[in-house]
């Protein structure tokens, strides 16, 4: 869970719901997941799933779906691209991912407008934007953790989200 960076159409418009709301989505197409989903299913009915082979003892009697998950649900899965993803744009993956800043079509573009303005939460929270320094380790890895908890020595705790360095 965190944020990641995701490649996405140019002027890519990220589905909403009925809300308003983003409608959390996989980094994935949903005809791709759902190849994918079949396929080990395929597998796992003949005893030939990689998982089955390699831990008999533990997915003896187990159903896929209980092992792998319900088959893959379209309303979380975005259809296959019809223009390559070239852009750039942080999501949250706290949920099947949503996004949290508008898409760019360079790296330099979201890191400006990290600095400038943050993400939507720290927008939505009134934090400002990022230090130029955090932007940019961020946009090198492509992802952080929604935040961490560092305890020193002294056992005096500290909260650090990716905007603070984390």
């Amino acid at each position: 869970m965190g944020r990641e960076i995701r490649r996405v159409p140019p002027n890519w418009e990220h589905p909403r719901n009925e809300n308003g709301q983003y409608q959390p989505m996989y980094d994935n197409d949903f005809d791709t997941r759902l190849t994918e989903w079949l396929a080990g299913y395929e597998l796992w009915k003949k005893g030939e799933h990689p998982d089955q082979l390699k831990s008999p003892e533990i997915t003896k009697g187990t159903a896929y779906w209980d092992w792998d998950g319900s088959p893959p649900d379209p309303e979380y899965y975005h259809l296959k691209w019809e223009q390559e993803p070239t852009w750039y744009q942080m999501y949250e993956t706290v949920s099947e991912g949503t996004p949290v800043s508008p898409p760019f079509a360079t790296k330099e573009e979201l890191v400006d407008y990290l600095v400038q303005n943050g993400d939507f939460w720290d927008q939505h929270r009134g934090h400002g934007g990022w230090s130029r320094e955090n932007a940019e380790h961020f946009v090198q890895a492509e992802w952080a953790p929604s935040a961490i908890f560092i305890v020193s020595p002294e056992g005096k705790g500290e909260y650090k989200a990716p905007r603070d360095g984390a």
